[in-house]
């Protein structure tokens, strides 16, 4: 039974030993890089090697438009309605700003920070006044807070990457007592984004009728924009976007997801 145990002591040592000399190749080889060698001397090396940077650089110059947001959001098909631009769709349906464990504020990494973002459209606010509504909390002064937190993290993270605050969309039918609270937040958007230097894009009057409700050629459900009601909405997003030039199209669309 000793020897046993001492049999496997040394196995254990051996693999210990193998995997600290295995480190330590590693980490000299971590410590001297070589990215040209030699042979890059060669003309069709040396053509590998600029090309390989040239790539590098023109990845590293790429952005994204990334679109965050919710149901709106989600169901935006930029492939057909921003046809030949570079988008991400962040957009979860129902998603809230992030008063709750879930929200906005909550995925900001991966909805924005490691998208590789040059141009940010944030959209949401109406799932958190329809809780209001529903259960009288919370407040719109807490999500208005929240939706400030959001843009503040944005900004102080990203302040060279323009990011447009689209304020939310008029509704009907069942959701037309929605529509004050509505408009006030809008007004609270509106202020948020003149605090922050952002754009404010408002998306409620081109898209309500006389009594601000959502016009019935535009509305899904009451709630959601149908497919003419998007193409309005993608009409102002082009207006906003940097110009496209023909020779960086991108050949696909990248992550859509839409509803």
């Amino acid at each position: 039974m000793i020897r046993e145990k001492h049999n496997v002591r040394c196995v254990m040592i051996v693999v210990l030993s193998t995997g600290v000399w295995c480190g330590l190749v590693i980490a000299v080889r971590a410590a001297n890089p070589q990215t040209r060698p030699v042979a890059a001397q060669d003309k069709w090396a040396r053509h590998y090697y600029d090309r390989v940077d040239l790539f590098k650089k023109e990845n590293a110059a790429a952005r994204n438009i990334v679109m965050v947001g919710s149901s709106h959001i989600e169901g935006f098909d930029a492939a057909k309605l921003l046809p030949g631009r570079r988008v991400l769709n962040r957009g979860i349906g129902s998603d809230r700003i992030g008063l709750t464990e879930r929200g906005i504020l909550h995925r900001l990494d991966s909805s924005v920070f490691d998208c590789n973002p040059g141009f940010i459209i944030l959209e949401n606010g109406v799932n958190d006044l329809g809780e209001l509504q529903r259960n009288g909390t919370p407040s719109i002064d807490e999500i208005e807070a929240c939706y400030q937190t959001v843009v503040k993290t944005i900004r102080d993270r990203l302040p060279d990457v323009p990011l447009v605050i689209v304020g939310l969309f008029p509704t009907r039918d069942r959701f037309d007592q929605l529509t004050p609270s509505i408009q006030e937040f809008n007004r609270r958007l509106a202020k948020i984004a003149a605090d922050n230097d952002c754009p404010f894009m408002d998306v409620f009057k081109p898209l309500a009728d006389e009594q601000n409700l959502l016009r019935k050629e535009y509305s899904r459900d009451g709630l959601h924009l149908n497919a003419a009601g998007y193409k309005v909405w993608a009409k102002m997003i082009e207006e906003v976007l940097p110009p496209m030039h023909s020779s960086s199209r991108p050949s696909a669309e990248i992550g859509q997801d839409p509803s």
